[in-house]
């Protein structure tokens, strides 16, 4: 996304580049079916493309600022991922995805109809602006257009409106798409993040809660969220993974940290970064020994002409400037070959399978062929669907044109076996076939340079002395993200409220700062307590029997024919003070030597002594100990029963306490 914190800077103005498309290739058709009627996707009645590669010629940019890449100028090689595009007469906006060359006048990339607004907002499902003059720009942190300046030699009266309320329709910053597998979200569902990724929120992540779920897509594994507070990213990298609070550094000014001992929280960690990086366009390169090239403002010396000390000499420097390089094999591709076509163009039926380096396929997916011709044949889409499910190692399909490449990743052969003919006879590869595959592709021999930063930060090239940008095929990129947070306000209060836990368990597992409330619903004993955070621990402020300051009173009845032994008469808690004990003995025992004590495990007869109590004759014994138990604890009040040689006996045992 380019509405990045690190996009804006004092004394750096907009990007506003004017652009003229001179050429618009289809790319990508939606694949995904909302199943409520959508026409536009792959499969339905009317299907659109909603990427488009293009193709168009930058005008530079020129303005006051020492700061950007080229003093006092932005040209082509200033275009990222995450910028966005509009046409200068419609103002129709799509998001650049990915950039496969450019130069200071000349730019190719990809770009997106970003939640298919575009195809919706037109009658016709037109997601595209056409060819002409187009303008580039970026979103600031609040998800807004930086159009300053305007280029209205070549825009209509209606364009900045047009975009304008393109963003306040869905505003990326509050309408913020995350991603994950299979998430199984609804909207309206509450979401919280946890070590393992984004889970609806019970009470046990009730505490890490980022946002509602507004939409359940826009595709199969994304999901659109309405964050509580700010998402925002770090460069550079926040502390920490996923699901961690961030604090302020107790000790160490302007830093953070993940331990909660040491300051007030103030971030929650919701996603990793993204690495950005480049892979030079040139195969295996060669430069001028002294070139200079500039990364990031720290200047290069390139002291050989060859890949691997080119590579050693930006090694060297990668702890100023974040990058590390590295080489890369060129990969290697498999593309129809129109002359070896059963059909007269790319077509399996149903049925035909394959292996591709040892990988089984089975092209039967027909969505996009019923769609164009009526009738159930797999075309380009579907077979790069079949192959990209089937996911053989290091191989992805997709289309160029109407053509269906093959990309082995790490410059490996590529074998293609035929193993059953598709349905109408015919073969999935080779010559006469559906796909017009080759079936042996030799591995490809050579390596590129490629450039990366793990912190998803922008890699910003330059190049003070000769031409290494050129001679490496290299270029300026932000196609990564930082790492993301959202900021955390107060602690664990959202509204000046007290958290709600279940039991002492889970008041343990809450991050708390100082000052924070909990109510904990059993504390241990079936009753609440009220809890106040120190900074440190957490301290009892009441409980459910100190709220109370009624007298109570607990009760048990011992006899005969029960035995010699314990028996509990109640519990007390923490600075309960016995007031009373009364026994009444309701039938006298008759062995001189029954006794009775009442008190706890440490003191047996703390609260009344078997000579107090006359267990042989009928009546009323009543004791005032006036003991208080502040063991910081609650404590179980016993009556320890002989019953000696008696036949018969009965007393009940009264203990009252405040």
């Amino acid at each position: 996304m380019a509405y990045k914190t690190n996009y804006i800077d004092v004394n750096k103005p907009a990007k506003v580049l004017t652009i003229d498309v001179t050429q618009i290739n289809q790319h990508t058709r939606w694949t995904q079916n909302d199943g409520a009627g959508d026409k536009w996707w792959s499969g339905g009645s009317s299907p659109k493309y909603y990427r488009w590669e293009i193709t168009g010629t930058v005008t530079a940019q020129t303005h006051g600022s020492h700061l950007t890449r080229k003093d006092f100028e932005y040209n082509g090689l200033d275009i990222q991922v995450g910028d966005w595009i509009a046409g200068a007469t419609t103002g129709t906006c799509l998001r650049i995805i990915s950039i496969s060359a450019k130069t200071a006048t000349t730019v190719t990339m990809v770009v997106e109809d970003w939640l298919r607004y575009n195809t919706f907002r037109s009658s016709i499902g037109n997601g595209i602006f056409n060819t002409g003059p187009c303008v580039v720009f970026q979103l600031n942190e609040n998800g807004h257009p930086m159009l300053d300046p305007v280029p209205t030699s070549i825009t209509s009266g209606d364009f900045y409106l047009n975009i304008n309320s393109r963003f306040q329709y869905l505003n990326p910053q509050m309408h913020y798409v995350l991603d994950q597998t299979a998430h199984g979200f609804s909207a309206g569902d509450v979401i919280s993040v946890t070590g393992s990724g984004f889970v609806k929120t019970t009470s046990a992540t009730a505490n890490k809660v980022i946002g509602t779920c507004t939409n359940p897509g826009p595709g199969v594994d994304q999901f659109m969220i309405r964050p509580n507070t700010r998402i925002i990213d770090f460069l550079p990298a926040i502390p920490g993974n996923v699901s961690d609070f961030i604090y302020t550094h107790a000790t160490t000014a302007g830093a953070l940290t993940t331990s909660d001992t040491s300051g007030r929280i103030q971030f929650l960690k919701i996603a990793n970064s993204i690495e950005s990086s480049v892979t030079g366009t040139v195969l295996n390169p060669t430069v001028t020994a002294n070139d200079v090239i500039e990364i990031n403002e720290t200047p290069v010396t390139l002291t050989s002409t060859t890949l691997t000390q080119t590579i050693a000499d930006i090694n060297g420097s990668t702890s100023t400037h974040g990058v590390t390089a590295s080489s890369t094999p060129s990969p290697t591709t498999a593309t129809t070959a129109t002359l070896s076509l059963a059909y007269g163009l790319v077509g399996v039926y149903p049925g035909g399978v394959i292996t591709i380096n040892g990988t089984s396929v089975t092209i039967n997916t027909t969505t996009a062929g019923q769609a164009a011709y009526g009738i159930a044949v797999a075309i380009g889409a579907d077979i790069v669907a079949d192959v990209n499910a089937a996911s053989p190692t290091n191989i992805t399909a997709s289309l160029s044109g109407s053509n269906v490449v093959l990309t082995e990743s790490q410059g490996n052969a590529i074998t293609i076996v035929n193993v059953t003919n598709d349905g109408n006879g015919s073969p999935v590869a080779g010559a006469s076939s559906g796909t017009g595959w080759p079936l042996s592709t030799s591995a490809s021999t050579g390596a590129y340079i490629k450039l990366a930063r793990a912190d998803g930060g922008e890699i910003l090239l330059d190049q003070t002395t000769g031409t290494p940008l050129n001679s490496l095929g290299v270029f300026s990129v932000h196609n990564g993200r930082p790492p993301l947070a959202v900021t955390v306000e107060q602690g664990l209060r959202t509204s000046g409220g007290t958290t709600v836990v279940n039991n002492v368990f889970a008041l343990n597992a809450l991050s708390a700062q100082t000052g924070d409330t909990a109510y904990v619903i059993d504390s241990g004993n079936g009753e609440w307590k009220f809890m106040i955070y120190n900074g440190s621990s957490w301290i009892q402020l009441s409980d459910e029997d100190s709220a109370d300051v009624d007298a109570k009173t607990i009760t048990a009845t011992v006899t005969q024919s029960g035995g010699t032994g314990n028996t509990t008469i109640g519990t007390v808690s923490n600075n309960s003070r016995i007031t009373l004990v009364s026994v009444e003995v309701t039938q006298a025992f008759d062995d001189v030597n029954a006794t009775l004590k009442v008190g706890d495990s440490g003191d047996n007869d703390r609260l009344a002594s078997d000579v107090m109590i006359d267990l042989t004759s009928t009546g009323t014994y009543a004791m005032q100990p006036a003991y208080q138990y502040t063991s910081g604890s609650d404590t179980d009040i016993v009556a320890y029963l002989n019953i000696g040689t008696s036949t018969q006996g009965s007393a009940k045992v009264l203990v009252s306490y405040m």
